[in-house]
């Protein structure tokens, strides 16, 4: 293997030069010089954690391998969201992903041209297959309910291949959702980020529904150790239209992106994640039963005969509380000063409350959990670091 070229900094130090080494590093040793390279900045909708470039490429010769665009993709500007991502391993992840899942895994995904990860600092670069000739889905128009059944039977079918098999390569050892560890830090992330996100975007959260944010955050080791007992499966993690792409002609192909969240978990966490935050809520409410029962009849017939729906019916219940996760997470922890960003996030959490309030969702969650507890405690401590660190602003 050629010569490891450095991390960039940013797009910034993305160049011909660079491009070149990269791409010998990862293989293509043999493609003919870049002549230039146009660089371009995208991923307003789904860069939320990180940069994401295209980059054209000009060849000195013609060469039938040598890829006319492809993806770079490096870790976020913005240093907030960075320390989030290394808290939660979210690049460490999606790197795991691509090195040693991502061309085994029954889901489309881009090929892996070169790829790095510095452990120390969380600093990393992928250079990945542009998929500018599938078609992008958009997250704030939403899914149409033929967008919807596609993504979900694909969801069904890279579930079903996994179905009860993590202890197995490749995902033997690979970054478990459940770990003890994880969701006693998934907690304290979730509460330090509460108060805030309850603050920031006035109207999404009602009355009912910051009582339901209050408790889930009492309760969330608890109540993802149950989720945890049912069958476990690899999951995306973050399955939202501006993820995907879709194959063009009526087919029935879809292509995933952004897997810095996937690991080992409960399938039914990403059919709920789609199907509530990403279709407009009236045709959710239309299309969703029917949806879960072909999900169900999917992965049965992979092997998971004793899943029954009904089991599938509740897990994915159970799993729309654990959404609040997300919505939390997202609107306390990262900078929404993007118009569009914001949008995204408001359209996704407005669309993620109604459906857990449509499937009374919050049954699932105890009635009273003891604020004297270690979550009870630390619940009013965030709050009021929270309140003095506005009030002197």
């Amino acid at each position: 293997m050629a010569d490891r070229p450095e991390i960039p900094e940013s797009g910034k130090a993305v160049d011909a030069d660079w491009l070149q080494r990269a791409l010998a590093a990862g293989g293509a040793s043999d493609l003919p010089a870049i002549r230039e390279v146009a660089v371009e900045a995208i991923g307003g909708g789904f860069g939320l954690l990180g940069e994401i470039l295209r980059c054209r490429m000009v060849w000195e010769e013609a060469a039938e391998e040598a890829p006319g665009s492809v993806i770079v993709k490096l870790p976020s500007p913005d240093p907030k969201s960075v320390r989030l991502c290394r808290r939660l391993s979210l690049y460490r992840r999606e790197y795991d992903f691509y090195r040693h899942i991502g061309g085994q895994a029954p889901m489309r995904s881009p090929a892996l041209l070169y790829g790095d990860f510095e452990a120390r600092s969380h600093r990393f670069v992928l250079v990945l297959e542009d998929l500018g000739g599938m078609a992008p889905g958009d997250q704030i128009a939403g899914a149409t309910a033929e967008q919807a059944r596609r993504v979900v039977r694909a969801l069904a079918r890279m579930h079903g291949f996994h179905w009860s098999r993590t202890d197995r390569p490749p995902l033997a050892g690979f970054h478990n959702s459940f770990s003890p560890k994880r969701l006693k830090l998934l907690q304290f992330v979730y509460l330090a980020n509460l108060a805030p996100a309850l603050d920031r975007i006035e109207g999404l959260f009602t009355g009912e529904m910051r009582r339901v944010a209050r408790a889930y955050g009492l309760n969330v080791v608890d109540y993802l150790g149950r989720i945890a007992a049912a069958p476990a499966t690899f999951v995306h993690g973050d399955v939202r239209l501006d993820n995907m792409f879709f194959e063009a002609g009526g087919g029935d192909g879809v292509a995933m992106i952004d897997w810095q969240v996937c690991g080992v978990g409960s399938g039914l966490y990403d059919v709920a994640y789609f199907l509530a935050g990403n279709i407009p809520t009236g045709l959710r409410r239309e299309i969703e039963r029917d949806a879960l029962m072909e999900y169900r009849d999917i992965v049965a017939g992979m092997g998971a005969e004793d899943f029954t729906f009904e089991d599938c019916w509740q897990l994915y219940r159970r799993n729309m509380v654990s959404l609040l996760m997300v919505a939390v997470l997202v609107c306390g922890g990262l900078d929404l000063e993007d118009e569009r960003k914001r949008r995204l996030v408001e359209t996704g959490v407005r669309r993620t409350l109604a459906a857990i309030e449509d499937l009374d969702a919050a049954e699932f969650l105890p009635e009273r959990r003891s604020f004297l507890s270690l979550a009870g405690g630390l619940s009013i401590l965030f709050g009021a670091a929270y309140r003095v660190r506005r009030a002197f602003r």
